[in-house]
């Protein structure tokens, strides 16, 4: 890449890892230009409206102690509010509330006193933990960990099994307990760790588009309705993409691209010849979960959920409250019921088939629920958009670099020192990315 000030960077999709390795290439003072397919920014943080509601692409919120991207929001001009605190365990009908500290866990109530000082104590264990700690314990399962430190099986059973499932998609004998713990440790480690966060208006697309604007006032180029094509790559290095705009052929010569796309897309931009053998061979390795989501009006409010519910051994993950859920605004008077599910199973299903099937368990969650339904969405209208990163990822890049000079991928897949996926990771990554950019050109 050169270094006078004619240099360019591409930054291919326009969602929160885009934008936040824009905003902290700026001191490159590099001519920077973002390629977003869609016709609007934000990626899985995209909001459109349909029937007087703002819906958000995803279940999202925004945790109070996030150290990178609330930082980013609060300097774009992005006004947040608290929704409220905790999360919700389902069980035989009653509501369990997990507060934000480990003291707090001694208060959780399907477990019995000693058990709950104990996961007190496991908790605040790991919060004392070193990195090389976590390096260590990943080459054990969590299900193994679980044995070496003698977890009884209540505190298994009702507290770690269901949230590893809920967070990672997977069974607590595939995950690594370096993994699962350090994004434990991470949540117990933030001072307001469990607090939601919305943007006061507008939904996530209001934030994916202040990020824009604010990216717009320091010089990048952000287009949309821009499908790229293909990645030049000649003799190791990045020389131009290939992209169409409104169906128009087009070509940018560049020092540099970013791709902030789901790394199993990555074939559809670069040739995988012209990649290392070893990066091409870790990047095949990354599964996507497919998740899914339904939103269903009621006739009146009927939840009272903090954040959210999680439901043990269900195809429904979390069951979300009205008026302002991640994002989504409800009429006054009217509730608005968010279901994420992730159960594969689901994804056999005809559209009304599994309406069908999420109904049914409402039902048993709260009696008479289906008598109140005004008006389903099932999520076929995310079905461009069913890949996405399960919450824990097997064997994430530790770098964006992939070997090509001038290529660098971003996104929660890639070095962001956050195991889990959330915003949060991807904002992190895109600030990672842009710091080893200019590593790279000095």
């Amino acid at each position: 890449m050169s270094t006078e000030k004619g240099t360019r960077v591409v930054v291919v999709g326009g969602g929160v890892s885009g934008f936040s390795c824009a905003l902290e290439l700026k001191s490159l003072k590099a001519r920077c230009t973002v390629l977003e397919k869609e016709k609007t920014v934000g990626g899985r943080a995209r909001s459109f409206t349909e029937s007087g509601y703002i819906f958000d692409q995803g279940l999202h919120f925004f945790v109070g102690g996030f150290k990178s991207l609330i930082p980013i929001l609060e300097r774009s001009g992005v006004r947040m509010t608290t929704v409220g605190e905790g999360a919700v365990w389902l069980k035989d009908g009653d509501r369990h509330i997990i507060r934000k500290s480990a003291v707090d866990l001694t208060k959780f109530g399907l477990l019995p006193v000693a058990d709950r000082v104990k996961l007190g104590l496991l908790v605040q264990e790991n919060i004392k933990r070193s990195e090389e700690d976590f390096k260590e314990l990943d080459k054990m399962t969590f299900s193994e960990y679980a044995e070496d430190k003698k977890i009884p099986e209540t505190i298994q059973n009702e507290f770690y099994d269901p949230l590893i499932r809920t967070v990672t998609f997977m069974e607590p004998s595939e995950v690594s307990a370096g993994q699962y713990l350090y994004s434990e440790h991470l949540r117990f480690a933030y001072e307001d760790g469990f607090i939601a966060m919305y943007p006061e208006s507008g939904g996530l697309g209001s934030v994916a588009h202040t990020l824009m604007l604010q990216a717009r006032n320091f010089g990048v180029e952000p287009q949309v309705n821009c499908a790229v094509k293909q990645v030049i790559i000649d003799d190791g290095k990045v020389v131009g993409v290939d992209y169409e705009q409104d169906g128009e052929s087009k070509h940018l010569d560049t020092d540099a691209v970013v791709l902030t796309t789901p790394i199993d897309l990555l074939p559809n931009f670069v040739k995988m010849s012209d990649l290392p053998k070893d990066f091409a061979k870790k990047a095949a390795k990354f599964e996507y979960a497919p998740s899914t989501v339904a939103y269903i009006g009621l006739k009146s409010r009927v939840l009272a959920f903090n954040v959210g519910a999680f439901v043990p051994g269900k195809k429904i993950n979390i069951v979300a409250e009205a008026k302002r859920v991640s994002g989504v605004l409800a009429p006054i008077g009217e509730s608005l019921l968010t279901v994420t599910g992730i159960d594969k199973e689901l994804l056999k299903m005809s559209d009304e088939e599994a309406t069908a099937a999420i109904l049914e368990e409402l039902e048993l969650l709260i009696p008479g629920m289906k008598e109140k339904v005004t008006w389903k969405k099932s999520w076929k209208i995310w079905k461009s958009v069913l890949k996405q990163p399960p919450g824990i990822m097997d064997d994430r890049l530790t770098t964006n670099r992939t070997g090509v000079e001038g290529l660098y991928v971003a996104g929660p897949h890639a070095n962001c020192g956050i195991y889990y996926d959330c915003m949060e990771a991807a904002s992190k990554s895109g600030i990672a990315c842009a710091g080893e950019m200019i590593e790279d050109l000095m």
